[in-house]
C-alpha cells in the first residue's frame, strides 16, 4: 500500500515533533508542526457523510505528537481523519532535495510531462485549470468525476475501467489517496506512458511510488514565512488559486 510506504519514509522526520495548529476549511485543510513545517490537503466535503466530519478529537489537536496524527492516514475512519494524517506526512517531505531534482520542463502539473498531439489523456478529478491547459495539447480528453452526472466531457467513475486503458497519459488527483481509490485506478492505467499525481494533496515521496506505474508527482511546498496567510485563508474558505502564491509548485520524476 502506497500510504504505508509514505508513512514509513516520513516517520523518522516526525520524531519529536508536535502539532502546533490545525485549520479545516470547506475546501482545504492545513496542519502546522511546531517545527514550522506545513502540510495541506483537500477536503472531500462531498464524501464526508452525515456527522462524519464531527471528530471526537476535535479541540485537542494542539500539542499532539505528529506521528500520532500521521497514523490516521492509515487508520482513519473517514476522509477527514485520513486527510489530516496525509497533511502531516506531506509537511515533512524532503523539499530541499526535491527542488534540486525537479523535472526540467515546468513545475506546473500540466507541463511536467510530455503530451503529444495524438495522445488520449485521462484526468481523474475535474481540475479546471488542468483541463484548460490540456485541451489544446491532446487529441482527446476523458475527464472523470466521482458522483458527477454525465454531462459534456465528464464521465462517471464507473467508466474508468473501460476508458482509462485507452489513455497514453493520465493525471490523477491525489484526493484518490484520501478516499482510497488510487490503487484501483493504477490498475486501469497499465497502458499509460505517463501517470501524474496532481494537486496539493500530493505526497512528494518519489520512493513510495516506485514500481506503481506513477511516473511524476506534482505537488506544493508551503512556505512557513506565509503561515498566517495560509492558515487564515483556509479558515476563510479560500481555494488553491488564491493560496498558491504562498507556496512553490514542485514536480519530480519517479524512478520505476
Amino acid at each position: 500500500m502506497i500510504l504505508e510506504r509514505i508513512y514509513d519514509l516520513a516517520l523518522p522526520r516526525l520524531e519529536g515533533k508536535k502539532i502546533r495548529e490545525v485549520r479545516i476549511g470547506l475546501g482545504l485543510m492545513a496542519v502546522e508542526l511546531d517545527s514550522g513545517q506545513i502540510g495541506v490537503t483537500y477536503v472531500l466535503r462531498g464524501e464526508v457523510g452525515h456527522g462524519c466530519g464531527l471528530l471526537p478529537q476535535g479541540g485537542n489537536f494542539i500539542g499532539t505528537p505528529a506521528r500520532e496524527i500521521a497514523g490516521w492516514a492509515l487508520q482513519g475512519k473517514n476522509v477527514i481523519t485520513v486527510a489530516l494524517g496525509l497533511a502531516v506526512l506531506n509537511s515533512v517531505a524532503e523539499f530541499d532535495k526535491l527542488e534540486m531534482k525537479q523535472v526540467p520542463q515546468d513545475p506546473d502539473a500540466a507541463f511536467a510531462t510530455e503530451v503529444r498531439p495524438g495522445d488520449t489523456v485521462g484526468i481523474v478529478g475535474h481540475i479546471g485549470p488542468l483541463v484548460f491547459r490540456l485541451k489544446s495539447r491532446a487529441r482527446r480528453l476523458f475527464i472523470f468525476e466521482r458522483g458527477e452526472d454525465v454531462a459534456g466531457e465528464v464521465y462517471p467513475e464507473s467508466a474508468q475501467p473501460k476508458l482509462l486503458p485507452e489513455c497514453q497519459v493520465v493525471f490523477i488527483s491525489s484526493t484518490s489517496i484520501i478516499n482510497r481509490t488510487l490503487e484501483n485506478l493504477l490498475q486501469y492505467c497499465n497502458k499509460a506512458r505517463e501517470v501524474v499525481m496532481v494537486g496539493s494533496s500530493t505526497p512528494l515521496y518519489p520512493e513510495a511510488f516506485s514500481g506503481t506505474g506513477v511516473t511524476v508527482l506534482s505537488g506544493t511546498r508551503w512556505l512557513p514565512e506565509y503561515r498566517e496567510a495560509i492558515l487564515a485563508g483556509i479558515s476563510q474558505c479560500l481555494g488553491i488559486r488564491q493560496l498558491i502564491k504562498y507556496g512553490r509548485k514542485i514536480s519530480v520524476r519517479v524512478e520505476n
